[in-house]
């Protein structure tokens, strides 16, 4: 299994859209890690960096804020995404080996898991729904 996350210092980078690195990290059977790689993006167009990411081959990507235009594109390439989540990056790897990334302590400061709205807008997880590839 890889995760692909955007990255700040040691945080979930708060924009995806324009994160400059990206942190793939890959397990085997979700308990040990294989290989853990830092991967610059740059200030690429969201296509090039949709293609990008795609070419990584992620089981899922978690990330902060999204913009519609980029979590379409990432989805139209069939890549599950778990969008407004905010934190350490241990923490949040963590959190999703132990199925727990959908807890309120995760989300961005704003976003509510009830009802799957951040700010009031139902948009907050692209998630299970779309987990094959």
């Amino acid at each position: 299994m890889k995760i692909v996350l955007p990255v700040w210092e040691d945080k979930i980078s708060p924009v995806f859209d324009t994160a400059m690195r990206l942190l793939v990290v890959e397990f085997d059977n979700w308990k040990e890690e294989v290989s853990r790689h830092a991967y610059h993006i740059g200030e690429g167009e969201l296509s090039w960096k949709c293609h990008r990411i795609k070419e990584l081959d992620p089981d899922v990507i978690i990330c902060g804020a999204i913009s519609h235009l980029f979590l379409n594109m990432l989805k139209g390439t069939g890549l599950p995404v778990i969008q407004n989540i905010a934190g350490k990056t241990e923490d949040i790897i963590e959190a999703y080996l132990k199925d727990d990334i959908y807890n309120a302590r995760y989300l961005m400061p704003g976003c509510k898991r009830q009802g799957y709205g951040c700010g009031g807008r139902k948009r907050i997880v692209w998630q299970q729904d779309n987990q094959t590839k």
